[in-house]
């Protein structure tokens, strides 16, 4: 028996209508891995499924982030990785790991955020995260996740310590969302949402070129009221490595930006002017 078979298990009515969709080639669109064999995986109550998207495009190191999902201690789990037609040389690679990733997709996409949206869309376990193919996971990640998402029946979601530049993130501040939105240590690597609760909320709103996450974030914290909790200091799932999409644009538009969010989810306009000016001040002054 092949190591963590009991985990899997074939379905040919899955599997038929997902052919359908996706073996073939079309408009640039490839696909693979072990759902087109028909083999999809179970979730269990002593080993609940985690479903880890990896959004991909012309990264350099995706086979190690790839391995370090892969080569995890904890045994059931779904890896989905959605590719943005980064090429051949990205499809080969993924081709390699096709009896082991459980589904891989590459296609044109509308930005990074709809390749978030696809691997949501096509998870199928109680928790979901995102693992970015510039990030990496320590071994231990999702054994540690598992053991607070069996001892925590009612939580929503769960933050993890991660590193990033050399430096340990952890904890969870709901109540500074009003103020700011770095209340988690990361929306990668770190964070993980039950998937019945990220129905709940809806999925990322691709209007924002920049900061769909905060969006995200705001909705489950202020509009749905989800229940979030962070796991001890030294237990850390991994390195962000290169990502951070926002953090890549100049400080006026992600402000700005910010400010938009938070008024299209009605946060009080007084309380926006104040963000916005007591940060440029502050910005000024430093």
């Amino acid at each position: 028996m092949k190591k963590n078979s009991k985990f899997k298990f074939k379905d040919i009515k899955k599997f038929n209508q997902i052919k359908k969709i996706y073996l073939y080639k079309k408009n640039k669109k490839v696909a693979g891995g072990l759902r087109l064999q028909g083999i999809f995986r179970k979730n269990f109550n002593k080993f609940p499924l985690i479903t880890i998207i990896m959004p991909n495009f012309k990264s350099k190191i995706l086979t190690k982030s790839i391995k370090s999902v892969l080569d995890q201690k904890y045994p059931n789990i779904e890896l989905i990785v959605v590719d943005g037609n980064s090429g051949n040389s990205t499809i080969k690679i993924l081709k390699k790991f096709n009896n082991k990733i459980d589904f891989w997709l590459s296609e044109d996409d509308k930005g990074l955020w709809d390749a978030w949206n696809k691997g949501f869309n096509l998870s199928s376990g109680k928790f979901v995260g995102i693992v970015d193919s510039s990030n990496t996971l320590y071994p231990n990640a999702m054994k540690i996740l598992a053991k607070y998402i069996i001892k925590n029946k009612k939580i929503d979601f769960i933050c993890g310590t991660v590193k990033k530049d050399g430096r340990l993130y952890g904890g969870y501040n709901p109540k500074d969302i009003y103020k700011k939105f770095n209340v988690i240590p990361s929306s990668v690597v770190g964070f993980f949402i039950k998937k019945s609760a990220l129905k709940k909320v809806g999925f990322l709103n691709l209007k924002y070129n920049i900061q769909s996450d905060y969006d995200l974030l705001y909705r489950m914290i202020v509009i749905h009221k989800l229940k979030g909790m962070h796991t001890k200091g030294n237990e850390i799932f991994g390195d962000l490595g290169d990502s951070g999409f926002s953090k890549k644009h100049n400080y006026l538009k992600t402000l700005f930006n910010e400010a938009k969010i938070r008024f299209n989810n009605k946060q009080n306009i007084f309380v926006i002017f104040y963000i916005l000016i007591g940060r440029t001040v502050k910005k000024i002054i430093h």
